[in-house]
C-alpha cells in the first residue's frame, strides 16, 4: 500500500479524519471530540492521534503517505500554514499548524481555509466532478464559500478570496457580524432567515411560529421555519422564499463574474430541498446574462458533511504534486 493521502477536517466540536488512496477511493474515516477548549496543543494531539489511527484502520505505514490536508477555520496564511485567530477554537494565536504536523506525523503537511477545502472536495470527489470551473457556498449560521477557476483553488494574494458570503446585495441593508451592512450573509444565513422572519412577525404577519416560540421572537430557529412549512405555514414557505430570492441575487452574481459550470451548495439548510433550491434557481435566471445562465447548474452536494475532510486531502495531493 502506497501513495495515500490524508484529510484532516479541523472544527470546534470535531475532528473528522480521513485517508484517500491517489486513485480516489476512501479507504478509512475516523472522527472524535476536538477538545478545543484544552488549547492547541491538545487539539494538535487529536488530530494526530485521529490520523494514527486511520492509519491503524487501513495497515498503512507512515511511509505510504504522500501528504496530509488540514481545512480549518478562520483567518490563515495558507502558504505558510500559519493559524491566527479561530473564533471556535480558543487560545489559537498564529499556531503554525503546518510545521507542527509535519513534525508530530514524519510527511508533508498542508492547511487551507475549510470552506475552500470543502468547495475542493466536491470538485474533486462530489457534486462538481467533471467541471473545470465551480463555485461552492455553504449554507448555515453564516455563508462561506469556495471558487475553483481551471481546477484551482482562487485563493488570492491573500488567501482571503472567495468570502461569498460577504458579497453585497444591499445598499445600507442589515448589519452583518463581519460589521459591514447588506452582506448576503445577513439575508442568506439560517441567521438571516431567522431575522426575515422576525421582521415579519414584527410588522404583523400571522404565522404558527409565534406559538411554537411561545412569543419570544429570540427563539426562533431555522428548524422551527422548516417545521413551519411542513405544517403547510404560508409565511414560513415566505420566509425561505425570500431567503432563497436573497441567494439567488448573490449567485447571480457569482455566475456573471465567474462564468461557472456548476454551482454547488451545501451545509445544513439545503435539507429544504426545492423549497430553498427553486427560489434560488429561479432568481439566479432571471438575473443572469443568458449563456452563463444556461451553463450554470445550481446543485445541492454530493459529498454531504464529508466535503471538507474529503477536500482537505485534495487539496494536500493537489499541492503536493504542484510544490505550492
Amino acid at each position: 500500500m502506497s501513495e495515500l493521502i490524508i484529510g484532516v477536517d479541523l472544527g470546534g466540536t470535531n475532528v473528522k479524519t480521513a485517508i484517500i488512496s491517489r486513485d480516489k477511493k476512501v479507504l478509512g474515516k475516523d472522527s472524535r471530540p476536538t477538545r478545543a477548549e484544552e488549547g492547541p496543543e491538545a487539539v494538535m494531539a487529536c488530530m494526530a492521534e485521529s490520523v494514527e489511527a486511520v492509519l491503524a484502520e487501513t495497515g498503512a505505514k507512515h511511509g505510504d503517505v504522500l501528504a496530509a490536508g488540514f481545512g480549518a477555520p478562520g483567518p490563515m496564511n495558507w502558504q505558510t500554514g500559519v493559524v491566527y485567530s479561530p473564533p471556535n477554537l480558543p487560545g489559537w494565536k498564529n499556531v503554525p499548524l503546518a510545521d507542527e504536523m509535519t513534525k508530530r506525523l514524519g510527511f508533508p503537511c498542508y492547511v487551507d481555509n475549510d470552506a475552500n477545502v470543502a468547495c475542493y472536495g466536491e470538485y474533486w470527489l462530489g457534486a462538481g466532478q467533471g467541471a473545470d470551473n465551480m463555485c461552492l457556498l455553504t449554507l448555515g449560521t453564516g455563508v462561506g464559500g469556495g471558487i475553483v477557476v481551471f481546477g484551482q483553488l482562487l485563493r488570492g494574494i491573500d488567501g482571503t478570496a472567495a468570502e461569498i458570503g460577504h458579497l453585497k446585495v444591499m445598499r445600507g441593508g442589515r448589519t452583518c457580524g463581519c460589521g459591514a451592512t447588506g452582506c448576503l450573509e445577513a439575508y442568506g444565513s439560517v441567521t438571516g432567515m431567522v431575522r426575515t422572519a422576525v421582521e415579519g412577525i414584527e410588522a404583523g404577519r400571522k404565522t404558527v411560529l409565534t406559538g411554537v416560540c411561545k412569543g419570544d421572537l429570540k427563539a426562533i430557529t431555522g428548524k422551527m421555519i422548516s417545521d413551519g412549512i411542513a405544517q403547510g405555514d404560508e409565511f414560513c414557505k415566505w420566509v425561505m422564499n425570500e431567503t432563497g430570492v436573497w441567494l439567488g441575487i448573490g449567485i447571480s452574481s457569482l455566475i456573471n463574474l465567474l462564468n461557472p459550470e456548476k454551482v454547488v451548495l451545501c451545509g445544513g439548510m439545503i435539507a429544504a430541498g426545492e423549497d430553498l433550491f427553486a427560489p434560488i434557481r429561479k432568481t439566479a435566471r432571471e438575473l443572469t446574462f443568458e449563456v452563463p445562465a444556461n451553463r450554470a447548474q445550481i446543485v445541492p452536494a454530493g459529498l454531504g458533511a464529508d466535503s471538507g475532510v474529503i477536500g482537505s486531502a485534495g487539496c494536500a495531493l493537489a499541492r503536493f504534486e504542484s510544490g505550492i
